[in-house]
């Protein structure tokens, strides 16, 4: 069995931005009341061993954002959660505009530096 979720803990901005601070929260918030753990990553590892797989192994990988100017997955993820969030009541559609706004005036600016939330990894195999 092979698993991969995320760590949105593991994020990380260099300036700080409230717009991303922001971003963060709803995000995590929206999953969380949909059901889901933002942060289930790290619980991978545990999770396939207490199911019973062997020989349970583990890789985390991050990625950022420095090169990729424009690109920025915080701004489409930010619009492509924005009607969840909306409907679970966290923000409103302008909160949202302005985000989505700010995050990709963030990730135009070459003096920023943010990483994507890391992705841990983790396999095993089951006893024949």
């Amino acid at each position: 069995m092979i698993v991969e979720d995320i760590d949105f803990s593991g994020h990380f901005v260099d300036p700080q931005s409230n717009a991303l601070d922001r971003y963060h929260e709803l995000y995590c918030a929206t999953v969380r009341r949909r059901g889901g753990d933002p942060n289930i990553g790290p619980k991978l590892p545990v999770l396939l061993k207490n199911s019973g797989f062997l020989d349970v192994r583990t890789s985390v990988v991050s990625a950022d954002e420095f090169s990729w100017r424009g690109e920025t997955h915080k701004s489409l993820t930010m619009e492509n959660i924005a009607d969840a969030a909306i409907a679970e009541g966290l923000t409103t559609a302008e909160e949202v505009a302005e985000i989505v706004d700010s995050l990709y005036e963030y990730a135009q600016d070459p003096e920023t530096f943010s990483g994507l939330p890391r992705v841990v990894q983790a396999w095993g195999r089951r006893r024949l």
